[in-house]
């Protein structure tokens, strides 16, 4: 296939994308597909890349994006069947990027732009999961014009005592997570500060122990039945010191943090995982592929959050979890990039036309 891979964005997570890219590039090329490498400068822009993914942006071919008719270069439409998108973070996993391809007729690969805005703002994420009967973990919101004051602190406490998350609400790759043990109110204030630079809403969390983390990648095959890895148990040699899994140790090489497969935990704890992580994926009307992320403190399971665009790099969860499900990443391309195209298909295939008037 004449596969469009688009990375970057204006985004925390920009270089973390491109990280993505590089890896979905190699297996796609070595599967024989056609790459066609569109890359989203920091500023919001598009340009045509020659060749494999890198953190060097060549601007000498800006991309067009034309309502109805797809991508072009110049006066030149770009020939392709499917779009992947390893664009983590607001503006690439937040369903603007998905709208957009919809609006430009592209097929894409993953969530459409309901689920996508859905698994990005974690509140909408929680409240669905919570109707349809999945635990989550005990949550107070911030709107974006929230004062902070004491006031707001002893309720966070009185709720879920001093050892406390406070989360940036649309943020992903723990950018704008930070870990409050013994939280003091300057602590709290200053924590709910940074997080208002990455998302205008904000979580508070309890932080839960003790506590096991684990993850489940999600793969819809083209005749929309779902794969539901074993879940994987993250393990962080430096959580110790950060209280969570952050940016540096998910992403750095010498972070340290690794999935442990299989997780050890007891069979029926496992089942009842893989039954959450389909639950979520179905709840937001997922499609494509996702990663469902828990916390298990002793018997009692919570839902983390979604993750619609999971990160695609070499030692991203993801992956890893779909090959030990016995879908090595190039097989899991292939049945995404023909799933989408489907998928496509039977989108264009509805009525669209307004009925007649009588």
């Amino acid at each position: 296939m004449r596969v469009a891979l688009i990375y970057g964005g204006r985004s925390t997570e920009h270089l973390v994308s491109i990280s993505s890219a590089k890896n979905v590039y190699r297996s796609l090329i070595a599967s024989a597909h056609q790459v066609i490498s569109i890359a989203i400068t920091l500023e919001g822009e598009w340009y045509l890349q020659a060749g494999e993914p890198s953190e060097a942006i060549e601007r000498n071919s800006p991309v067009l994006l034309l309502p109805g008719k797809g991508l072009c270069v110049g006066k030149e439409r770009l020939a392709i069947d499917v779009a992947f998108a390893p664009t983590h973070g607001q503006g690439g996993e937040d369903g603007d990027l998905q709208g957009l391809c919809r609006l430009c007729a592209i097929p894409l690969v993953g969530c459409d732009t309901l689920s996508s805005s859905v698994g990005m703002y974690k509140m909408a994420t929680q409240s669905l999961c919570l109707q349809a009967g999945i635990p989550t973990i005990p949550t107070l919101l911030i709107s974006s014009h929230g004062h902070i004051d004491p006031s707001l602190f002893e309720q966070a406490t009185a709720h879920f005592g001093k050892d406390l998350f406070i989360k940036a609400e649309a943020s992903g790759s723990s950018v704008g997570v930070y870990a409050l043990p013994d939280a003091s109110f300057t602590a709290f204030k200053e924590a709910i500060g940074q997080a208002r630079q990455f998302s205008e809403r904000v979580l508070i969390q309890p932080m839960v122990r003790p506590l096991i983390e684990v993850e489940c990648a999600v793969l819809e095959r083209r005749d929309g039945s779902l794969v539901v890895s074993e879940p994987g148990r993250v393990v962080d040699p430096g959580s110790s010191t950060v209280g969570f899994l952050d940016y540096h140790h998910k992403y750095s090489a010498q972070g340290g943090a690794y999935m442990a497969l299989p997780s050890g935990l007891e069979e029926d704890v496992v089942e009842q995982i893989k039954e959450y992580a389909q639950r979520t994926f179905e709840t937001i009307k997922g499609s494509g592929y996702a990663r469902i992320d828990f916390f298990v403190s002793g018997t009692t399971i919570y839902m983390n959050e979604i993750n619609t665009a999971p990160g695609m790099t070499e030692q991203s969860h993801w992956p890893v979890l779909m090959a030990h499900a016995g879908w090595p990443l190039s097989t899991a391309l292939d049945e995404l990039l023909t799933g989408a195209v489907e998928h496509n298909k039977r989108l264009m295939a509805l009525t669209y036309a307004p009925p007649e008037l009588v």
